[in-house]
Parts: C-alpha cells; structure tokens; sequence
C-alpha cells in the first residue's frame, strides 16, 4: 500500500459520496499515550488521521507510516487498520463519512489500549451502527 503524508483529505473522503445511505462527515480528536493502540477495525468508507502534536503509526494494508505533527493520511476503505503512539503521547483527528456522527465520537472515545472481552463487545456495537467491524482486539 502507498501512504502518502501530503493527501487531498476532501477528495478522499468525498469519494465515498456514492453511497446508498445518508453520511455526515464527523472529525473526532483523539490522544493516545506511548505505547497505546487502537484495535485492529475496517471501515465501510476511508478514514483519515491527522497529527496535532507527537507521532502517530498507522498500519493498513500490512503498511505502516508514522506521521508526525501537521501530517496526514487516509486507511482505504475495507482495509484493516490500526494506530499507536509509538514513542510518546499523540494528539491527533480521525475523520470519516459516517451515518451517525455521534456514534462515531462514542466508537473513537470507546476504543481502548487494553480491552476485555465485554469492552470488545460494547465497541463491536458502538461501531456498527456505522459499518465498523472490530478485525482483532486488544
């Protein structure tokens, strides 16, 4: 997969306008401490990351890229990803089209470093109301 830091996030996510159902486009800004990672989830449309302060590591599509402060990027559509901070706490925003806006923050504030099997269960809900699906959980 090609990651590239300098992408056209408009184009990309609009790209995904062709589908059946309503979408909002929802921004979330998220942190995550060293170390810390999201589990590994696909999405119905792309998703895009942008880094405000640290170092972000994206891994799709058996790539990975770490993107630093004023960078950005965007996981394809379908293709399994995950973030960590690799070397310290990150702040960042994750963006994608999405039917429910709300549900989408719940989906991002839900995920955790370190989940159980009832925490894996409560994001599996959260996001697919949204054509979110866990791939593999902390």
């Amino acid at each position: 997969m090609d990651f590239s830091a300098h992408v056209d996030l408009a184009r990309a996510l609009s790209a995904s306008t062709s589908l059946e159902s309503p979408r909002s486009l929802a921004i979330v800004e998220s942190r995550l401490r060293r170390g810390d990672w999201t589990p590994v989830h696909v999405h119905e449309t792309p998703e895009a990351f942008h880094v405000l302060e640290g170092v972000l590591a994206v891994f799709a599509g058996g790539a990975e890229i770490e993107l630093e402060a004023g960078e950005s990027v965007v996981a394809p559509h379908g293709i399994p990803h995950t973030v960590r901070a690799p070397h310290g706490p990150v702040r960042y925003l994750s963006g994608s089209l999405v039917r429910s806006a709300a549900r989408y923050e719940d989906f991002l504030r839900a995920v955790a470093p370190r989940m159980d099997a009832d925490d894996a269960l409560r994001l599996s809900a959260l996001g697919a109301s949204n054509g979110i699906s866990l791939v593999a959980a902390a």
